[in-house]
């Protein structure tokens, strides 16, 4: 049901991928005469690369839909089974009747399936899964030469052609890559995504302000989004009220400023959930029906999304995962030549001149945001600051990993393997509710407190 609901919904043109449209016209068609049966024949494989949130799928689904080439779309984190892979295939492309356990009833059935000269692509997402399945990549990169069929297998993935590849070695595939959006593009796509019935120029104009603060903590369109529709009420409230208007740009952004510092320190936490976004709709809607001498009364701060959550602030995690913690947040927020002054018993007296105090006045750290750091100088920081000796196993990496998970490390470089990068998401009163469980003084060591 899910599948025939993903066909019969009708997807508008992408935005901003453009050249990517043009390059799968060239590959899959129209040909030159405006049909897709003008394409003597469908490339073998393409690999569709890029990060997550830059539009590979919708991309995809929307062009293959739109030239009305038969395709099927499969995830490969959903079909955990190669049976369950290769039957969702074949519904999709108007075959599957009867059972399909292996590869060579795959290929039996699909050469039914596409036979007379009939075209069909398919595509895999999250297709880096298909190494841990033995053999399948190498059969869907060779599958229009195993089945003789005019099919085309699309492989979508975060991850690079070089650490796709499995160890046995098969046809390198012709790469679409998709970039990062811009940006222009990013402020093109907020604009474009925000409802309300205001004029375009005004929505691009509150996209622009929501990127001039979140630009450079995070690039990703949903969380720009949520954080766009989060605090979207609260920017629009003074035109409702008629206190503003639309053209007072200078005045709206003092208005939403402060709420939009609030969402800064944990923008990827999702601190405001769905149900608390619902609550704070219903709540202005509540307060435009209230008698006008309620107006008189001073707006309250929780007006807009509150990050001052306690419930979220005391989080339950592993005894070193709380060290780990607070060393990312150390080596977010204080300049690594500090490193020394505070892990290094014997690091000489640092004496305090002027040029340091101005320097230090300048570079607030708690305002600039966090900085990306490598591995290394987490764990160099991390065997400081735990107490008891502590060898480097697997264990100390696994919980690394599992902070990324959480979104309470965020991970940035992860094509190079030998010197990953990381970024601490969460705020100065989260990492101090954590220290005081394992009596850290967090102000110590604290490069804008000392």
């Amino acid at each position: 049901l899910l599948q025939e609901f993903q066909m019969s919904v009708t997807l508008s043109r992408p935005l901003c991928r453009d050249g990517l449209i043009d390059l799968l016209s060239l590959y899959l068609g129209p040909g030159s005469q405006g049909e897709v049966e003008d394409v003597p024949c469908l490339p073998e494989c393409l690999l569709a690369q890029g990060v997550g949130g830059v539009g590979k799928s919708l991309t995809l689904r929307w062009f293959l839909q739109d030239i009305g080439i038969p395709h099927a779309f499969v995830h490969c984190v959903e079909a955990y089974q190669p049976r369950l892979l290769y039957q969702s295939i074949l519904e999709q492309l108007g075959g599957g009747e009867g059972r399909c356990d292996s590869v060579s009833d795959f290929i039996r059935m699909l050469r039914e399936c596409l036979g007379g000269g009939r075209r069909g692509v398919i595509v895999l997402e999250s297709g880096e899964r298909l190494r841990e399945e033995g053999s399948m990549l190498s059969v869907f990169t060779r599958l229009q030469e195993i089945t003789g069929c005019n099919v085309c297998t699309i492989v979508e993935t975060r991850l690079d052609w070089g650490r796709l590849r499995p160890p046995q070695d098969i046809i390198s595939p012709v790469t679409l890559h998709f970039a990062q959006y811009t940006r222009e593009e990013l402020v093109k796509l907020v604009g474009s995504l925000m409802e309300g019935g205001r004029e375009e120029q005004f929505r691009m104009q509150y996209a622009g302000l929501v990127l001039s603060v979140f630009y450079s903590v995070t690039r990703s369109l949903t969380e720009l989004q949520h954080i766009a529709k989060l605090n979207y009420t609260t920017y629009i409230k003074p035109i409702v009220d008629g206190e503003l208007k639309e053209s007072d740009t200078k005045k709206l952004w003092f208005h939403i400023e402060p709420f939009l510092r609030k969402c800064l320190s944990t923008v990827h936490l999702r601190e405001v959930a769905s149900k608390q976004m619902l609550s704070l709709e219903q709540d202005a809607a509540k307060e435009d029906h209230t008698p006008s001498a309620t107006s008189l009364a001073p707006l309250p701060l929780a007006l807009g999304p509150t990050i001052a959550n306690v419930n979220r602030i005391t989080i339950e995690l592993p005894f070193y995962s709380k060290f780990i913690l607070i060393s990312a947040f150390l080596a977010s927020y204080n300049p690594a030549k500090s490193d020394k002054r505070f892990f290094v018993k014997h690091h000489g007296k640092q004496r305090k001149t002027m040029t340091t105090m101005k320097s230090k006045e300048k570079l607030n750290s708690q305002l600039t945001g966090p900085k990306p750091f490598p591995l290394e100088r987490l764990l160099a920081i991390f065997y400081n600051v735990v107490e008891e000796q502590v060898n480097p196993t697997a264990n100390i990496y696994s919980q690394v990993s599992s902070l990324v998970k959480l979104q309470l490390l965020s991970a940035i470089g992860l094509d190079m393997m030998d010197q990953p990068k990381y970024k601490c998401n969460v705020s100065l009163d989260f990492v101090r509710t954590v220290a005081k469980t394992v009596q850290f003084d967090i102000y110590k060591y604290l490069y804008d407190h000392c």
